[in-house]
């Protein structure tokens, strides 16, 4: 995987000493021209995020999350047809989650993208079951929808970046996910409520341990799962300054993230969100 440097310096003039009076270097996992079409089109595959032992640690870490909240999975699948079971606060829940806190193949991205004061805006897991009687799929939808209309002069355009990174071959058995080139930029539309396909959609299939990084606002839907489980985490960024996400419900209490905190480095506060904003 090719790379390139990046360079960023942090103007502060209330407080040149605080953490976001900084000069930062990023080594990037793409490249200038790979990060042009990510801006364009709104989405980057990259194949290969996690292989062989990482890989099966993540999996092995999300299954035996998927049975501890055995309970929970059931009451989802049954609730909300299509979605799946959605376990979030993976990093509060399992050290193996809490490893991707400065994982660089996605985190130098976001910061080329965004700058380099970036948050996790969180780490879930989307699991979808086949079978007739629970076809999984999801119409399309975005991750993150806070458009004005009209838009005011100094509307200030929300970005995030999700990755979805898939622990499962993503295959017509599995479900592909479908996305609308350049539909990040549509400002003065919404998502239909539809699982058909669109005119333009390009369908995406990865191999397991790859990874599909989307613009929060890109139109996406997931195909159904036929044959055999699909797991996929999404792990995501936005400013720093962004609030966290209300999905998902409180933060555990005995989160491992709690004690992590006690002592972190400025890096680490500021990706868990204690920092990085005046």
């Amino acid at each position: 995987m090719e790379r390139h440097k990046l360079q960023y310096e942090v103007l502060n003039q209330h407080n040149p000493n605080a953490e976001t009076g900084q000069t930062w270097e990023v080594e990037v996992h793409a490249t200038p021209e790979e990060l042009q079409t990510f801006a364009e089109t709104g989405y980057l595959v990259r194949e290969g995020l996690f292989q062989g032992e990482s890989l099966q640690k993540l999996r092995d870490a999300l299954e035996h999350l998927e049975e501890r909240e055995w309970e929970k999975r059931d009451s989802a699948i049954a609730g909300k047809k299509g979605w799946g079971f959605i376990p979030r606060h993976l990093m509060d829940k399992d050290e193996t989650f809490l490893e991707l806190l400065k994982f660089q193949p996605t985190l130098s991205i976001a910061r080329a993208m965004m700058g380099p004061l970036v948050r996790l805006r969180g780490l879930s897991a989307r699991i979808t079951y086949p079978g007739e009687d629970r076809e999984q799929q999801t119409p399309w939808h975005q991750h993150m929808r806070v458009i004005s209309n009209p838009i005011p002069p100094w509307f200030s355009r929300p970005h995030c970046i999700d990755c979805l990174i898939y622990l499962d071959d993503l295959n017509e058995d599995t479900g592909a996910v479908a996305v609308v080139p350049n539909s990040h930029n549509w400002l003065d539309k919404a998502t239909p409520n539809s699982y058909e396909p669109m005119e333009g959609e390009v369908e995406l299939r990865v191999k397991a341990g790859g990874g599909v990084l989307i613009h929060g606002n890109l139109w996406h839907r997931g195909l159904p799962t036929l044959n055999a489980k699909r797991r996929m985490l999404i792990l995501s960024y936005t400013p720093t300054w962004l609030r966290k996400s209300p999905h998902g419900g409180a933060q555990p209490e005995d989160g491992l993230t709690h004690s992590f905190l006690e002592d972190a480095d400025q890096e680490e506060r500021m990706l868990l969100g204690v920092g990085g904003y005046s």
